[in-house]
């Protein structure tokens, strides 16, 4: 059981802004370079086992030549993402880049499922002229339409690290003018009791 002192972090995000801790989000370029970053690491993978099974005739292929293909070509893609999402909050593009993703509401790390809604979402984000993409560049808090889905949020590193310390100094001091703690300090010494001559 939680104790008393731990507040739920019901909206932290809300939180940040209410109590005008700033956030910096990764706009729209920054995202455009890591996602770039990310595809040239996958293509340093892909292209050489791709030829490993096809040789160079798979260049000028039209169509998918076999089962190993579309499996480098579309589900090793999802596996390294969904991996490095999971264990390390950002692809390799966005490590580089100094940035993270963190759940929208309690800025710490996604759930597994957000991730899961995330990945889907880039397909949403893709389907309309690379809208939901683009998006990033229009939204106030730089989520494209997968961010949204997954109610998720692409900050720099640093920004992540600061906002947190911001909200426990806040709720700290929330939680002491409140007075919602419930625990006495360890070295509080009880006043001594005046002495009323008329109580005699």
């Amino acid at each position: 059981m939680e104790s008393s002192t731990q507040q739920a972090p019901i909206n932290v995000a809300e939180d940040v802004d209410s109590n005008n801790i700033p956030l910096a989000y990764a706009g729209f370029w920054i995202r455009v370079m890591a996602a770039v970053l990310d595809s040239l690491l996958l293509l340093m993978v892909m292209v050489p086992l791709l030829m490993v099974f096809y040789g160079p005739g798979l260049l000028f292929a039209t169509e998918s030549p076999g089962l190993a293909y579309d499996l480098i070509n579309y589900v090793l893609p999802l596996i390294a993402v969904m991996v490095f999402w999971q264990y390390r909050s950002a692809t390799p593009g966005k490590i580089m880049m100094g940035l993270v993703i963190v759940d929208a509401k309690t800025l710490g790390k996604p759930s597994f499922g957000k991730l899961v809604l995330r990945y889907i979402g880039y397909y949403v984000s893709t389907i309309p002229l690379l809208l939901g993409l683009i998006w990033v560049g229009i939204d106030k808090r730089k989520q494209g339409w997968h961010d949204k889905i997954a109610g998720t949020l692409v900050l720099k590193t640093d920004a992540k690290q600061q906002a947190q310390a911001g909200l426990e100094s806040n709720n700290v001091e929330s939680t002491a003018a409140g007075g919602v703690s419930t625990e006495q300090p360890e070295n509080t010494a009880t006043a001594p009791e005046k002495h009323d001559p008329w109580k005699e």
